[in-house]
């Protein structure tokens, strides 16, 4: 693995950088890939994480499913997963795993999600408290803009990022007309 970052192993980074009493962990560009997120998913020391910041990791959909499969870590506010390798099935884990009922932001910046998990996303019950979401640099397509402004769980939604993706002039419109975000006051999809 490419550690350009990072020589200490994922238990190691844990010690270091768990901060707030255990309830902030900050462990962007560490490369800790799949294998690091699935012993994350397993510790019992992070059952008070709130904030955990993976970016740059080296995440695949198989690391998010272990995460979306903890018995410990259940209470996330906070979740960066920018700039991995998350797709589809990544956001499906998300959208369908009560571990992440508690989110409030959702960062999924430069990943590789399409419709088919921003569909996942925008109909998902566990994510009705999200006020933040950003797909933005995904593949995400006209359909994908339909499901979310048509979504009537993400409804509570004050920040939405989406630009970067395969929106045409129709999949923008869409987004910017649709009334389903009563709290939306940031819309950035160009």
């Amino acid at each position: 693995m490419n550690k350009p970052f990072n020589d200490d192993p994922v238990d190691v980074l844990v010690k270091k950088h768990l901060i707030r009493a255990g309830t902030v962990l900050d462990l962007r560009l560490k490369y800790i890939g799949d294998e690091g997120l699935e012993y994350l998913a397993q510790q019992e020391e992070l059952a008070g994480l709130k904030e955990l910041n993976l970016e740059r990791n080296e995440i695949t959909d198989k690391g998010i499913k272990a995460l979306a499969e903890s018995t410990f870590i259940t209470g996330l506010k906070v979740l960066h997963l920018e700039r991995n390798g998350i797709g589809d099935e990544g956001a499906k884990a998300i959208a369908k795993s009560p571990v992440f009922s508690h989110l409030t932001t959702l960062n999924l910046w430069k990943n590789q999600v399409g419709d088919a998990g921003a569909r996942e996303l925008a109909n998902s019950i566990n994510l009705v408290s999200l006020e933040t979401l950003d797909l933005a640099q995904n593949q995400v397509g006209d359909q994908g803009a339909a499901a979310l402004s048509e979504s009537s769980t993400l409804t509570g939604l004050k920040y939405l990022e989406i630009f970067g993706n395969s929106l045409t002039e129709e999949g923008v419109k869409k987004l910017k007309e649709c009334e389903t975000f009563p709290n939306l006051h940031t819309l950035v999809v160009e």
